[in-house]
C-alpha cells in the first residue's frame, strides 16, 4: 500500500476551465482517489466557486465553497470516495476551476489516494 497526499496551486486568476494537472498514475498502475477537497490561497475569492476532479475527460468528484466571497485559508467540503483507475502513465488526474478565479486569487487542489494496493 503507498496511500498518499497531493497540494497543487492553480494558477493566479485562472481563466474559467482552467485545468491544474495534481498528479500522472503510471502506466499500469491502479490508483483508488480516497478524498478531494480545495482551499482558497492568495486572495477572497469570486463568487460561487465549483471545481472538478478529473481524470482525462471523466469527472471524479464535485466540490465548490460555501461562500459568496471565500476568506484567505477558506476550505470545501472534503469529497470522500473510492473511485478507482488504471494509469495509462499519460492521462493525468486535474483540478479545474469551473468560474475565474479573482485577481491573486489560487486554488489549492488536495488530493488523497492509493496506489499499488
Amino acid at each position: 500500500m503507498a496511500q498518499q497526499s497531493v497540494v497543487k496551486r492553480s494558477a493566479a486568476a485562472a481563466a474559467a476551465n482552467t485545468d491544474t494537472v495534481i498528479f500522472t498514475p503510471a502506466a499500469g498502475v491502479k490508483v483508488k482517489i480516497l478524498s478531494f477537497y480545495v482551499m482558497n490561497e492568495g486572495a477572497i475569492g469570486a463568487a460561487a466557486q465549483t471545481f472538478e476532479l478529473r481524470f482525462g475527460a471523466n469527472i471524479i468528484a464535485l466540490s465548490g465553497w460555501d461562500s459568496a466571497t471565500a476568506p484567505i485559508g477558506f476550505v470545501s467540503k472534503q469529497a470522500i470516495m473510492a473511485h478507482e483507475i488504471i494509469g495509462d502513465g499519460v492521462t493525468t488526474v486535474v483540478g479545474r476551476n469551473l468560474i475565474i478565479l479573482a485577481a491573486s486569487e489560487t486554488a489549492g487542489y488536495c488530493v488523497s489516494y492509493d496506489a499499488n494496493y
